[in-house]
């Protein structure tokens, strides 16, 4: 079966094809092809998010995101059908104040927290002093039982669509991560078969 590129799902879900060829790939959809419903289905989501935020194109991080978040799909079931994205809620570095002229306060750990529906996810970016690393330890949590964490969930991190390492959240849904400062990280929890989550983490120079 034919699959349409990933600019036609694009072009598709944002309503600017022409009206032949919309018509050409609904059919194609309407004839069951899964893989491009699942593709033209993440980027109607991204358009809707980005509608929210009052924008009338998609913000090039969301983008970067989901162009990314195909590349896990080939590590996780071929079953897997809902793509959501976390919401930051709260970022400490938009609440902390930066003493003028202390050039160490860029260092200090920044706290993070994401949330989607019930699953929150409390995340700590950590600079190692006298390098260029970064550790990025959290937990997944779902705050219907904030008492207990989510744990043996998949966890992959990102960068511009590359996977740098995989683990899985301990029995009290936490993890840890080191890497170098990279930008256009992203962190996807495999929530069992039916969805990915997907978490933006903030480039560390922000």
């Amino acid at each position: 079966m034919k699959h349409y590129s990933m600019q036609d799902c694009v072009d598709f879900a944002r309503g600017v094809l022409e009206e032949s060829v919309i018509a050409q790939m609904q059919q194609h959809l309407d004839e069951g092809c899964d893989k491009c419903s699942k593709n033209i289905e993440v980027w109607r989501h991204v358009m809707k998010f980005a509608k929210k935020e009052g924008q009338c194109a998609p913000p090039e991080s969301s983008i970067r995101l989901v162009e990314a978040s195909f590349a896990i799909r080939q590590l996780m079931s071929a079953r897997t059908k809902k793509f959501e994205l976390a919401t930051l809620v709260f970022d400490s570095s938009e609440v902390t104040p930066i003493t003028a002229g202390v050039r160490g306060s860029a260092a200090s750990a920044r706290q993070l927290l994401y949330k989607s529906g019930s699953f929150c996810i409390d995340m700590r970016m950590q600079p190692k002093p006298g390098s260029d690393s970064v550790v990025l330890m959290g937990q997944l949590l779902d705050s219907s039982r904030p008492a207990h964490g989510i744990g043996d969930v998949p966890v992959s991190l990102l960068c511009e669509g590359d996977t740098l390492s995989h683990k899985t959240t301990n029995q009290v849904g936490e993890f840890e991560f080191g890497f170098g400062i990279l930008r256009d990280v992203q962190l996807v929890f495999g929530m069992g078969e039916s969805m990915m989550l997907v978490v933006p983490v903030p480039n560390p120079s922000n």
